[in-house]
């Protein structure tokens, strides 16, 4: 019970601080944590389908959200109850309707959790101005409850890829996968990949994603 109660303590902290560093790295008004998923390049389904499951580590290039599917899915978390801590209860479906008529975002926040650094099973990113739409393709994921989409990507010798090797407990990947304007990146592509440089006795790959969705320009 009370390393039930230490982990929720954690998960609460860490979700705070995924908030603010969201904040101050989109310049958004309000962010809502909606999600977290725990990996290990030891699992391997690449879901976590039961509470505090751990899922495996997703080598394949795909963005989270696409053109179509965002709207669906914030109108989907509207139903569902997206809880403010601003309000202290979940909001209703006419206050996401109405944050929702200005510009959102989903923001995914991405960081190892073991003391030591990430070596197995990185996870790399494609850069936005390398990769034009006509490269993208859709895939829907077949939950018991909904249908997801996603966007894939032909491969392409333009593409650019980045990954920060090494990665420390103490650093985040924080990255958007759907930005309702159009004027900037939208979609960012990632992948965790096998790196050909993982020492052969690295410890497996752990890590947590945190998935938020961000307003901006909100009514006060």
């Amino acid at each position: 019970h009370q390393h039930q109660h230490q982990h929720q303590h954690q998960h609460q902290h860490h979700q705070t601080f995924c908030m603010k560093l969201i904040k101050e790295q989109s310049g958004a008004d309000r962010v809502f944590i909606f999600d977290h998923t725990v990996r290990s390049s030891e699992a391997k389904s690449l879901n976590a389908l039961e509470a505090g499951a751990t899922a495996a580590a997703v080598p394949r290039v795909h963005c989270d959200y696409t053109a179509v599917g965002a709207p669906v899915r914030l109108k989907q978390l509207g139903k569902e109850g997206i809880n403010s801590l601003l309000r202290s209860r979940d909001l209703t479906e006419e206050e996401v309707k109405e944050l929702a008529a200005g510009r959102f975002s989903f923001i995914n926040v991405w960081r190892g959790i073991n003391e030591t650094p990430i070596y197995r099973m990185p996870l790399a990113m494609a850069d936005t101005r390398t990769v034009p739409s006509s490269d993208f393709f859709t895939y829907e994921l077949i939950f018991p409850d909904r249908v997801g989409q996603n966007y894939s990507l032909k491969f392409s010798e333009e593409h650019k890829w980045y990954y920060y090797p090494k990665m420390k407990k103490e650093e985040c990947l924080v990255f958007k996968v759907y930005d309702k304007h159009e004027d900037g990146p939208r979609f960012v592509f990632h992948t965790a990949f096998d790196d050909p440089m993982t020492p052969p006795n690295a410890p497996p790959r752990e890590s947590i994603e945190v998935r938020a969705i961000v307003f901006f320009d909100c009514p006060h």
